[in-house]
This record gives C-alpha cells, structure tokens and sequence, in this order.
C-alpha cells in the first residue's frame, strides 16, 4: 500500500466523473482538499482496518471495488457491502466495533479525504453536499434491499438481483443489456450468504434457460430483462419464464 500527495486531482476519474464529487469543487476547494487528503493505491487482500479509520473516516473510491467484511469469533466471514467508483465512505463518528474492515478486491484507488477539508466543504458548497447526501442515501436503499435479499430470496433470486444491481451500478457500459460482475465469485458469495459453487451452478442456469449469456468471464448480456427481473422480484411462477426453447422451468434454490 503506498500513500502519496493527491496533487493531481484534476487527472484523476473522480473528478472527471459526471455527476461525481469532486466535479463540484471549484478551483480553491479542490486545492484545498488535495492538500490535505492522500490517495492510496490497494491491491487485492490490502486491508484498511479501523485503527486506520479513525485517522482516516472519509474515503473516496477512485477505482475499483472495496469490500466491508466482518470477521466472526469462529473464523468465518462476511460481506456486508460493496464499495465501487464513485462511492463515498462516510465514517465519522461511528463506534468502531461496527466497523469491520475494509478489503480490496482487486487493484483499487481510494482517496483518503481530510475529514476537516471535507466538512467545511459541505458547509458552504450546497452541490457538493447534494452529491454526497446521494451517494449515502443510495447506500441507505442498497443496504436495506441486499437485507431483505439475505432474509428471503432463495439463491436463483438473489443472484438475479444482484446481476440488477450491478448493471444500475456500473459507470461504463459496452451496450444496455451488457453487465460487469466486478468481483470474483468467491466474493460474491460471501457477499450473497451463498456457497461458489452455488454462485457457479446459478450463472450456468440462468445461461442454459437462455436468460443472459457470458462474454467472458466478467462480463455478461442479458438476453431476457423480463424474466430475470420476474427472478429477481421473486415471482417463481413457472408460467411466466419459459426458455427459448419454450420448456418451462421454476426458480431452483440450492444448497
């Protein structure tokens, strides 16, 4: 992990992200903040623990994907959240046993933001403030809906939802129907309380039933929004999905 002065704001994908926060600062606040702030670039498995959030609580992801995983007396773990481009990390004041730790899940690029600088702009920059009370009320939806997931969707249905979710995510798109899956599937079935294999066997039905088609391993094109909407909402009436080649099938739920 290396930190270094992040000087060159105006070079880097969060200030040319439309919409994004650093696009709303004017010249001095950008100065300003850079002078304070640090970026830090990750490779997968860095960790950012909570020792390092209290210095640190406000962060920014330029790049990549973060994960927020929490370590249980047994040794097992889990995902509670993804963290993409663009999103801020808002951590101030919060007790630190609610933290868990933040991992890389592959080369990232963070911004540390100073959490003096970034207060005192959302003071007076109303558009700034705009953007980030977004960005955490997104995360507030995101949360709730992934719980309600994990509560009561069976596997077939929260794979479907987070093929969605990805897809409203994603800043770069090759086509309207092309989708990312930006995290290994290991990782994602930490983060969808499931089993790789099961994630594996799910992508392998959804592709067999002529729902969506891999491009290559990461990337995927959805071939049938409907249906796999009517998946992810939870609809398993086998009248409404049939496949393209007209069998009818029922949402399965895996072990």
């Amino acid at each position: 992990m290396k930190l270094t002065p992040a000087g060159k704001c105006q070079q880097c994908s969060a200030f040319h992200e439309v919409g994004g926060f650093c696009s709303h600062l004017d010249a001095e606040e950008l100065e300003s903040l850079s002078a304070e702030s640090r970026s830090v670039m990750l490779r997968r498995g860095d960790t950012i623990d909570s020792n390092e959030l209290n210095t640190w609580p406000v962060l920014l992801i330029a790049t990549g994907i973060l994960s927020m995983q929490h370590l249980l007396e047994d040794g097992r773990k889990t995902i509670a959240a993804f963290f993409m481009q663009g999103d801020i990390i808002d951590m101030r004041n919060m007790p630190a046993r609610h933290r868990g730790s933040l991992i890389a899940l592959g080369k990232s690029k963070i911004c540390r933001l100073s959490p003096k600088v970034f207060g005192d702009i959302l003071e007076k920059n109303p558009s700034a403030q705009r953007v980030v009370w977004e960005n955490l009320r997104t995360q507030t939806y995101r949360a709730m809906e992934h719980s309600a997931d994990l509560a009561k969707k069976q596997a077939l249905e929260k794979l479907a939802s987070f093929i969605f979710e990805c897809q409203h995510r994603q800043i770069i798109t090759v086509s309207k129907n092309s989708v990312t899956i930006p995290v290994r599937r290991i990782d994602l079935a930490e983060y969808l309380g499931m089993q790789p294999e099961t994630v594996s066997r799910g992508f392998k039905e959804l592709e067999e039933r002529g729902i969506l088609e891999f491009q290559n391993t990461l990337s995927l094109k959805i071939l049938n929004a409907p249906a796999l909407r009517r998946i992810a909402n939870g609809d398993r009436s086998s009248d409404h999905m049939p496949t393209a080649g007209e069998r009818r099938f029922k949402v399965l739920s895996f072990g």
